[in-house]
């Protein structure tokens, strides 16, 4: 009986101990309760001090950007929902919408670029002439990116010399290829006596090859030559490109935060220190120049077909006046002037004159930010093409 007792008195004991069923349930509550609550603090600290480093950030980046002499862009204030280089075209790709206007600002330069009714950057012209005019082709040096209309190449030698420089060129990695296809489908159309080439061999001859396309314009819409000279396409082409929401996304963040221009040259740098010093009036090999005489041809016989006459510039970088004034080095300028005494077209090599003329002060020719052309660097190459295509309107003249 004493043991039965002892094990009675122990259960009363353990059933005394040992929590009810509604108990424990309500205590699991509570520990759920209590981890929630720990986890939203947690996550509320996470947000306010990610907000502050984010606002601390961007003063920093404000204050940095416009203190130092800043190499790239700066918020405009200004949003731009479309891309202004956009793959639109289906015929030669990158091209602009009409009747566009766009805000360019970037560490050293401060732009509006507006577009006709034809997607140019330039005034509506007529398509029909009865004056001289020249139409020139090109990528983003001839389009004038970091210069307002009036600095621009065309436009000073439309200003002194009264006649008509339509201006159909563009950035967006835009190459001889596409020149030829621009200037057939779009560009003929409009009466014209002339038509300038402007080559820039810092990418022209990237521009058309798939090789450097699939490695670095990966997913674009772009033309390239193939190995047997025909043309091939990547990628689809993007009506709405620059219209989504992501697009309209980053369209605000780039209008208005310092800290997104700060993230996209940190990027963008450390993807150029990877590259070597190119030079483009060096640097380019035997199936470069084919590709370019290919697409020369065809301006050419487009040229022809419209009873018009052809001319082509080539245009340096800073890298190419760097190696000149070190060496002397332009094996493309000679090269090119010979291809066009060959073929009967002028060709004037912008290096050599252009560095005689600067005063060895080439720096100046170009944006400190960006390496396009400064407004000095366009007047200094209007001094130069100027009398020598008026020589050729002499010539020509003659000839009649």
């Amino acid at each position: 009986m004493p043991k039965l007792e002892n094990a009675a008195s122990a259960d009363s004991s353990a059933s005394r101990s040992a929590p009810t069923q509604p108990n424990l349930a309500g205590t699991q509550k509570q520990e759920k309760r209590f981890v929630g609550k720990t986890i939203l603090a947690a996550l509320k600290l996470i947000a306010v001090n990610f907000l502050i480093f984010a606002v601390l950030a961007e003063l920093i980046c404000l204050i940095y950007i416009n203190v130092t002499n800043w190499h790239s862009s700066k918020p405009t204030y200004h949003v731009n929902y479309n891309s202004f280089w956009a793959d639109i075209n289906p015929v030669f790709g990158v091209w602009h919408r009409p009747n566009g206007h766009f805000y360019h600002q970037g560490g050293c330069f401060s732009a509006q670029y507006t577009t006709n009714s034809y997607g140019a950057r330039d005034i509506q012209r007529t398509l029909h002439s009865s004056r001289p005019r020249t139409v020139v082709l090109g990528d983003s040096m001839i389009e004038g990116v970091g210069l307002n209309d009036s600095d621009r190449l065309t436009n000073i030698l439309e200003k002194r010399t009264g006649e008509e420089y339509l201006n159909f060129g563009t950035g967006g990695d835009f190459g001889p290829l596409q020149y030829a296809l621009l200037y057939k489908t779009l560009a003929s159309r409009f009466h014209h006596d002339t038509v300038l080439v402007g080559i820039l061999p810092d990418n022209d001859f990237r521009d058309m090859s798939l090789e450097w396309g699939k490695v670095h314009h990966k997913g674009r819409y772009r033309p390239y030559y193939a190995d047997d000279l025909s043309i091939v396409y990547t990628g689809h082409v993007q009506p709405e490109s620059g219209e989504g929401f992501w697009d309209r996304v980053e369209a605000v963040l780039r209008a208005y935060l310092a800290s997104y221009h700060v993230g996209q040259y940190l990027y963008s740098s450390m993807y150029l220190r990877t590259l070597p010093p190119y030079s483009g009036y060096n640097d380019f090999t035997g199936v470069d120049l084919v590709r370019l005489n290919k697409a020369l041809q065809d301006i050419n016989s487009t040229a022809q077909e419209h009873h018009a006459r052809m001319a082509v510039f080539v245009i340096p970088t800073y890298i190419d006046f760097l190696r000149f004034q070190k060496s002397g080095a332009d094996r493309l300028g000679p090269v090119l002037v010979k291809w066009g005494q060959d073929n009967g077209l002028p060709v004037k090599d912008l290096l050599p004159e252009m560095y005689a003329r600067s005063g060895s002060n080439f720096s100046s020719l170009f944006l400190s930010c960006d390496g396009h052309w400064t407004s000095h660097g366009s007047e200094l190459a209007a001094d130069v093409l100027q009398p020598w295509l008026a020589q050729l309107n002499v010539e020509a003249n003659a000839q009649r």
